[in-house]
């Protein structure tokens, strides 16, 4: 096997030290030709509660500049799969990409009321699962995200896994997208919700039958 480097994209009010990348981390530990890195967006409260679509391309085209990183495939989960496929779309370099109940265009995260309030206020709290706190997020984030409303085609060879269950981002948005594209993306529909937290072993398994091959 050549060496390679896979890049884990987490989701919205999450962390690269999610259960999804510790396990992949421990499963990748068994490939040494393999660069594992679980890239955080938001290591302090403070970056999350400016974050925004944008801000999250950038810090990873910082990232990846740091670390030189000469190319790699990118496994995105929920809002990490939209930030994975515009940077890719922007940059290049990306191989592959497995995308996790994917986020392939910004959409509303609250609804109208809460949305007004949201502009009102500057800011409204979210749960942080890593921080296991609330933290407030800034409208800019919304005001931002208006600009990523629209799926970027893929740019790389796509698989994407998806619940049929879940209440966050319905799977008919990965239906409409790998209907668009068939050449390019293949959807695996799975009975589970968002976090695909019971799928580890199917994800594991398109790690190496897709990613690593």
């Amino acid at each position: 096997m050549p060496e390679q480097t896979i890049l884990l994209l987490h989701g919205f009010a999450s962390s690269g030290d999610s259960s999804k990348g510790q396990f992949i981390g421990r499963e990748l530990s068994r490939y040494p030709k393999v660069r594992f890195h679980a890239f955080d967006f938001n290591p302090s409260p403070r970056d999350f509660e400016y974050v925004t679509v944008t801000g999250m391309i950038n810090r990873l085209r910082q990232y990846w500049l740091d670390h030189d990183l000469d190319g790699a495939s990118i496994i995105g989960s929920s809002m990490g799969a939209l930030v994975g496929l515009n940077y890719a779309h922007r940059f290049g370099r990306v191989s592959k990409m497995l995308l996790l109940a994917p986020a392939l265009a910004y959409g509303e995260l609250v609804g109208e009321p809460e949305r007004q309030h949201w502009e009102r206020a500057g800011a409204m709290p979210v749960f942080h699962y890593a921080f296991e706190r609330e933290v407030p997020v800034n409208y800019a984030l919304h005001r931002d995200g208006k600009g990523y409303c629209e799926p970027v085609p893929p740019p790389a060879p796509v698989v994407i896994v998806h619940g049929r269950r879940d209440d966050v981002i319905p799977v008919e948005k990965s239906q409409d997208y790998a209907a668009r594209y068939p050449d390019q993306v293949r959807l695996l529909k799975v009975d589970s919700d968002h976090r695909l937290s019971d799928q580890l072993p199917l994800i594991w398994e398109q790690v190496e039958s897709f990613l690593l091959v």
